[in-house]
């Protein structure tokens, strides 16, 4: 592979370094541990989908010239729209950054004999560190390695995993949604399609090529989602999942006492990672969506999200439900988000003519909305279930979703026909 190619690899790494953090170890060992290959297909959907929206807002940045806030800001012609979508998605990086933190600990927990308040401090101090430096190349860098620690990990579990190649190519390919596993496929595909990331990939593909942006684009995160793979197959000899200590037992028993260690490594590599990329994107949508230009204020954005996770971290409190909560919260932003990258890509104003995509294009993006949709309409719905201690309500859940897709659907077609 020429220089150049590798260097856009290793930059687009951030990309597949933010989405595999605890929620996405969480919810694969989840998967496989509870439904085995059932739902690898939704990695695999999962993943070819985060590919695409990349992709999408990296195309809008790259024809227009512009940042995403001045491109929102263009297609829109409403000054609110970028807080509208800027403000959910930093509460989400806050969020998110208390469940790095945790998870990060936890795995170092594994690892090591010391206490969590410790560990969270000097986690905390390093991520510091590193935001503080600053630079792509340097974050970039630093998520390379992490990435290859996470492969090595999970690749050494998930080889332990008894199925066929064939088993597995299957699954990946035929939907299968066995009972009770609605809400952790929804969940698979809403830690891989992080809102945050898509703010990463706009910052730093701002001077780049489109053939380079697709090719280190398309790696980074096709390593990200093989991790994921990876991760539910090491599930699947688990056999259940309350606890990391009490998986890391489980594994050991079942492996050999090098297979708990290697969860550890993967879990440190996996949240220390997140917890640097979490406040990072917090700084790129003040400068790029907000359209800050004081430094001192960008740093005190992702100050405020990695004293989040800090603030956390010492609390004590358990990290399992934290991780879980966040990507609920995902869900929803990331149809709003979805839309907003629907309009633009598809406006003369900021597409220009040769960096066009095909008509099918537009059908493969109202697929992904509809579901990143059916995610957070089913978020709300549990949370209002759980509140009120009813049964949720999938036919309702299914129907809203119908009805907004078709709304979309409309509006483009009509966005297509003054073309």
């Amino acid at each position: 592979m020429k220089p150049d190619k590798i260097r856009s690899v290793i930059l687009w790494s951030v990309i597949s370094a933010a989405f595999i953090g605890p929620g996405t170890i969480t919810t694969a060992i989840t998967a496989g541990a509870t439904f085995q290959l059932s739902l690898l297909w939704a990695v695999v959907f999962a993943t070819i989908a985060c590919i695409v929206l990349q992709e999408v807002s990296a195309r809008i940045i790259i024809s227009s010239g512009l940042t995403f806030g001045e491109c929102i800001d263009k297609g829109f012609q409403l000054s609110w729209i970028k807080w509208l979508v800027a403000l959910p998605v930093l509460l989400g990086c806050a969020a998110y950054e208390a469940g790095n933190i945790l998870g990060a600990v936890s795995g170092l927990s594994l690892l090591i004999s010391v206490n969590t308040k410790w560990l969270t401090l000097g986690i905390t101090g390093c991520a510091a560190i590193i935001l503080w430096q600053g630079g792509s190349k340097l974050i970039s860098g630093v998520m390379t390695f992490l990435v290859l620690v996470m492969a090595i990990a999970f690749a050494v579990l998930a080889v332990k995993a008894k199925f066929t190649i064939g088993e597995i190519l299957k699954a990946s390919a035929v939907p299968k949604l066995p009972l009770g596993s609605e809400w952790i496929a929804l969940a698979v595909v809403g830690t891989t399609i992080v809102p945050y990331n898509i703010f990463i990939g706009s910052a730093i593909s701002k001077g780049n090529t489109i053939p380079l942006m697709r090719i280190g684009l398309t790696i980074s995160v096709l390593i990200g989602g093989l991790i994921t793979a990876c991760i539910l197959l090491a599930g699947t000899v688990a056999g259940s999942f309350t606890s990391f200590p009490a998986l890391a037992e489980i594994l050991g028993n079942n492996i050999g006492p090098w297979a708990a260690f290697a969860l550890g490594i993967g879990l440190f590599a996996a949240g220390f990672s997140s917890a640097i990329t979490s406040p990072y994107a917090a700084s790129l949508i003040g400068s790029t969506v907000l359209r800050s230009q004081n430094k001192n204020q960008i740093r005190m954005i992702w100050i405020f999200v990695l004293l989040t996770g800090f603030v956390f971290g010492i609390s004590g409190i358990k990290p399992i439900p934290v991780i879980l909560a966040v990507q609920a919260l995902n869900g929803f932003v990331l149809p709003l988000l979805t839309y907003f990258l629907i309009i633009m890509v598809n406006d003369d104003r900021l597409v220009k003519p040769e960096h066009r995509h095909a008509q099918w294009y537009n059908g493969v993006l109202l697929v992904i909305f509809g579901t990143t949709s059916l995610i957070g309409i089913n978020s709300i719905d549990k949370a209002i279930s759980d509140a009120v201690h009813t049964s949720q309500h999938p036919a309702l859940v299914i129907g809203i979703t119908l009805v907004i897709i078709s709304v979309v659907a409309a509006q483009l077609f009509r966005v297509r026909q003054k073309k």
